[in-house]
Parts: structure tokens; sequence; C-alpha cells
């Protein structure tokens, strides 16, 4: 009789132990979802356009420059600047004022680039005044640098470069 006894609390307990975790797993929920992230694409490429470099004051060079977004929509500034200064006191550049805008040795494009798209031409000539001396008239070269920063949730491209200046 001491076994039966044993035998029944202990089936007794099985079955409560059995119930509880039921309504345990009854009440319960569990979910999992993965969530991936992708990095945002983030280039630009420099379109230039220079057919003739034989410099002849005052004749206009022709030299236009655009800016094509590879990535994501971005905001884009571009840094111009001469091999030489004494010619850039010489020489000048018919930016475009429209569309860009210069603030603190960059000219911004003002409005977001969308991906694959490209930016009106930044200027499309360049000319050497006829004043400059014969001794400064040399070879020289144009650079042009681009920089680009994601659009995310900047309203404006000043929001997004000021941002971008001030975490460097």
């Amino acid at each position: 009789m001491k076994k039966r006894g044993i035998i029944v609390i202990t089936t007794i307990a099985l079955l409560l132990v059995a119930g509880i975790t039921g309504v345990l797993a009854y009440y319960t929920d569990a979910e999992q979802q993965a969530n991936r992230f992708q990095i945002a694409k983030n280039k630009v490429e420099i379109t230039e356009e220079f057919p003739n470099n034989e410099i002849d004051p005052p004749t206009p060079l022709k030299k236009v420059v655009s800016v094509t977004n590879k990535g994501n929509e971005a905001y884009v500034r571009v840094k111009v600047r001469f091999s030489d200064g004494d010619i850039e006191k010489y020489s000048t550049i018919d930016w475009n004022t429209t569309d860009w805008k210069y603030d603190d040795g960059y000219y911004y494009y003002t409005k977001v680039l969308p991906e694959e798209a490209k930016t009106p031409d930044l200027f499309t000539k360049v000319t050497i005044s006829e004043d400059i001396p014969d001794d400064l008239l040399k070879d020289f070269d144009i650079y042009v640098e681009a920089e680009s920063i994601q659009v995310g949730y900047f309203k404006t491209y000043q929001e997004a470069w000021t941002a971008f200046d001030k975490n460097r």
C-alpha cells in the first residue's frame, strides 16, 4: 500500500507539473524577427569636359564641370582651386550662381541630387585676362574636388553640411 501511495503521489505531481507547464505555455508568446540593415551608398563622380588646354588670353577655355551621383540621394559640394595662385588672380570663371551657392571655400549644389542624376554645370569656361604678365603665363591645373552627404533627415543642404562640418 505504501508503494501504491508513492506511485499515486508521484503521478499526481507529474500531472500537476505537466499541467502547469501547459498553462504557462498557453499564456506565453514569443516572436522573433530579423531586421536587415543596409548601408547607404554614398558616391559621386566629377564629370569634366576640357577639349582644348591651350592658353590664349583673353580667349575663354572651355571647361565644363558637373557632378554625377552614383549612390543614394545626396547633397553635394565642390571645392575648386588653382595649382598656381598667380594665375588665379588673372582668371575669371563663369560660375553658375543659380543652382550653386558659394560659402567658405565650397560651392554647394542647393538641391537634393537623386540617384544617377547629374548636377547642372558648376561652370563652363575659364578666361585668363590679357593683362597677365608673360612671366606668369605658364601651365596650370584647376583642381576640382567633390563631396557628398546623404540626405537623411536633413531638410536643407545648409543643415546637412553644418552638421557634417561640426562632427568632423
